[in-house]
């Protein structure tokens, strides 16, 4: 069961319809957090050009988490390289972790906080 939410929050390979996404009414869970502060906060990006790297870094200065949708920079080589090495700089200033997910998914995260290269089975 893990496994299947996993393969469908990552992705399975195929692109998923919008049919078969459910908006989830979460309100009753979120009442008891009202007015509480998170540190930390899990961020989704998509790389399409460097322009948006001065954003993604100041996101892991800031200490969160980063989901970044890379295949839209993953057509120039070179961008794409610029931007691993830029984000790999970032990790190593702040003892972060970062690891693909995937082809085209980065999940970079601050320090303190670890990526487990295995898979829960």
């Amino acid at each position: 069961m893990a496994a299947k939410f996993l393969d469908k929050l990552l992705g399975s390979g195929k692109k998923a319809k919008s049919e078969e996404y459910q908006e989830l009414d979460l309100s009753e869970f979120e009442e008891g957090f009202e007015g509480e502060p998170a540190g930390t906060f899990i961020r989704i990006a998509e790389l399409s050009g460097l322009d948006l790297m001065p954003q993604l870094k100041k996101q892991i200065y800031e200490g969160n988490i980063l989901m970044i949708d890379v295949s839209p920079a993953k057509h120039d080589k070179l961008i794409f390289d610029r931007a691993i090495k830029d984000l790999k700089q970032v990790v190593s200033d702040v003892h972060g972790d970062i690891a693909m997910i995937k082809e085209d998914q980065v999940i970079v995260t601050p320090r303190g906080v670890r990526i487990d290269r295995q898979k829960l089975k």
